[in-house]
């Protein structure tokens, strides 16, 4: 279900996550792209594991509720897949036509996947030509064939007309960086730090190109396990422990000010290693250029999703990791117009709709480049 359908004349993407779901619903006008309604709410709980969807029709019903009260009426619909079975890879196969590919694409992604291919959903790219004579570069995509149809199923149960699958990463780059408001993340490397409740996202994007991407199992729900461990109380209450310890005193200031509150001590070195880990990308994609190469340099690192909503991470994680860090900001950097948003529903979700916002923009831009054409 990985690919390309006829856009609606407004499409609602949906990003459903482990601990929150969200809703956006997007158009394409005259002067570029709006944004006409959204929504988030709770995920209702263990309805989801090792992202396949267990409980379809109970996250189907929430789903229809969310479009309902938002007012969106737009039925069809994109949503998004990511996690560590998501393989993204650029790999080199013998030059051939694109069809002739799709032909053979299970027998030559065989070569790169640990997984059965019976069991996949596997889609790809063409990028161009290889440096070695007679092969060509190729982004290869596969995903448990489970997880894919789950969230296919969800869209179904929640009434709307699934027009595609796509990969969070691509959405997180097209709302974030291709539809920045100026030139300057398209003449930069940026690593987009997606921080969710299950995984930590790392999506490095050079001058515009999607470069890599890494899943790591360390997020917000891991903060909140750790404070649960050291307290014995109920993963809710700690869960509240954890906001309430960062509006008290911003993340970047804990170490001074927290030293002795035990849950940020539980909590410090979770989110150091979590920083440790991203450097550990930013240094893998480093390793892939010959050494004094400026290319290789990440500028920035930009933060999104619901994890990186505690004040002060941004000046924590940029004080670790040597590199500046900001927030994404979706509705002040973006060349999307999101004038129909309420501001509270703006200040409250601006790092978490970056993914949704992508997800309901794809078939937009395919069909606006297919009719500029």
């Amino acid at each position: 279900m990985l690919g390309l359908f006829f856009a609606k004349e407004s499409v609602v993407g949906v990003d459903i996550g482990s601990s929150t779901l969200k809703v956006v619903e997007a158009v394409s006008t005259n002067t570029g792209w709006e944004l006409l309604a959204a929504a988030v709410d709770r995920c209702p709980p263990d309805a989801i594991k090792d992202g396949v969807v267990r409980d379809v029709q109970e996250v189907g019903a929430a789903i229809r509720r969310m479009l309902r009260e938002a007012g969106i009426k737009a039925t069809g619909a994109v949503c998004g897949i990511s996690g560590s079975q998501v393989i993204v890879r650029q790999v080199q196969f013998p030059k051939m036509s694109e069809a002739l590919l799709r032909k053979s694409i299970k027998y030559e992604a065989g070569k790169f996947i640990s997984s059965s291919i019976e069991d996949s959903v596997v889609e790809f790219e063409i990028i161009g030509d290889a440096e070695e004579p007679g092969q060509m570069n190729v982004w290869l995509v596969a995903a448990p064939r489970e997880m894919v149809d789950s969230r296919v199923a969800v869209l179904e149960a929640a009434g709307l007309e699934p027009l595609a699958v796509d990969v969070e990463a691509f959405a997180l780059i097209r709302s974030i960086v291709e539809l920045s408001s100026t030139d300057r993340f398209l003449n930069e490397t940026v690593a987009l730090v997606d921080m969710g409740a299950s995984h930590t996202d790392v999506n490095i994007v050079s001058r515009g190109e999607f470069a890599l991407t890494r899943n790591i199992p360390i997020a917000g729900d891991s903060f909140t396990n750790a404070i649960k461990n050291l307290t014995g109380c109920s993963f809710e209450e700690a869960e509240q422990a954890k906001l309430e310890m960062a509006r008290a005193c911003p993340w970047d200031d804990q170490d001074v000010a927290q030293r002795e509150n035990r849950n940020w001590r539980a909590v410090q070195p979770l989110i150091d290693e979590l920083i440790r880990e991203i450097k550990r990308s930013i240094n893998f994609y480093h390793s892939q250029f010959p050494e004094g190469d400026t290319g290789s340099f990440v500028n920035r690192v930009l933060l999104t999703g619901g994890s990186s909503q505690m004040v002060g991470i941004d000046k924590y994680v940029a004080d670790k990791l040597g590199t500046q860090t900001e927030m994404a900001r979706l509705f002040s950097d973006t060349a999307v117009s999101a004038k129909d948003l309420s501001a509270e529903l703006k200040a409250q979700h601006e790092s978490v709709l970056a993914v949704g916002t992508g997800l309901a923009l794809k078939e937009l831009i395919a069909d606006s480049k297919q009719k500029a054409a």
